[in-house]
């Protein structure tokens, strides 16, 4: 279907039928809230897991080179196996990153891969459900001095409440980059940077908010977001 049939169908189903809720959201998610449309050369995948949005920043953007950080051993083992397979796109690491280079404490919560990261379990977690080990952190802006940077560059941060001290080991890149999306707490939610404490920082380094890509709820009550943020074309600059 031509792109004008498309639009006139979209319109009327939108319009007409009633799904303008659906239809924006779906248009929203497949779009990055606008970063799909960027030039993107770079992407730094921060808090990568086993992969999943490495995964869909690999078919967005083809030809860029994707560097993705996960420490946890088991989930880096799988992470790295997909990376293999990505003629060279990809490239991992298995350290933390933060505001400092030094060796730390990082907190495996085994129920939940996803919930680990550099803050202690609180005190109403189940001791048995977590482990800890020690591992590297680094300073991003160090890491990314050694790197490729081609086009422009998106930064994805999901590190369990460490986003604010990641973003301080990286002033220069934060310089460079064109668009990060970051997990933030809203609401009464404060055991990691609210969503208030990221915009001041990144405002900061001229980067505008664009919304939102999804939400996590407690009980239909929005926790948290992925928040989009995307530097104006005039205070952009392409990686050299």
């Amino acid at each position: 279907m031509t792109a004008k049939p498309l639009h006139a169908l979209l319109r009327f189903c939108r319009l007409r039928l009633g799904l303008k809720p659906i239809i924006d959201y779906a248009q929203s998610r497949r779009r990055l809230n606008g970063v799909a449309e960027l030039p993107i050369g770079t992407v730094f995948d921060i808090g990568a897991h086993v992969g999943k949005m490495a995964r869909r920043y690999r078919k967005l953007f083809p030809a860029a080179n994707i560097y993705c950080f996960e420490p946890l051993p088991h989930c880096y083992q799988r992470l790295e196996r997909w990376a293999a397979r990505q003629r060279n796109h990809v490239q991992t690491f298995n350290i933390a990153l933060g505001d400092a280079s030094r060796p730390i404490e990082f907190f495996c919560n085994q129920d939940h891969p996803g919930g680990s990261g550099l803050r202690p379990p609180g005190t109403s977690c189940q001791p048995e459900k977590h482990t800890s080990f020690t591992t590297r952190m680094e300073k991003l802006d160090d890491v990314a001095a050694s790197l490729t940077l081609n086009g422009e560059i998106l930064l994805k941060l999901d590190v369990e409440g460490a986003e604010l001290e990641v973003l301080a080991g990286a002033p220069k890149l934060l310089g460079q980059a064109a668009a990060i999306i970051v997990e933030a707490a809203i609401g009464e939610e404060r055991a990691r940077p609210h969503f208030h404490d990221l915009l001041q920082a990144l405002e900061s380094h001229g980067f505008l908010y664009r919304g939102n890509l999804g939400s996590a709820y407690v009980d239909g009550v929005p926790k948290l977001v992925d928040a989009v943020f995307i530097k104006p074309p005039a205070q952009r600059r392409a990686a050299a």
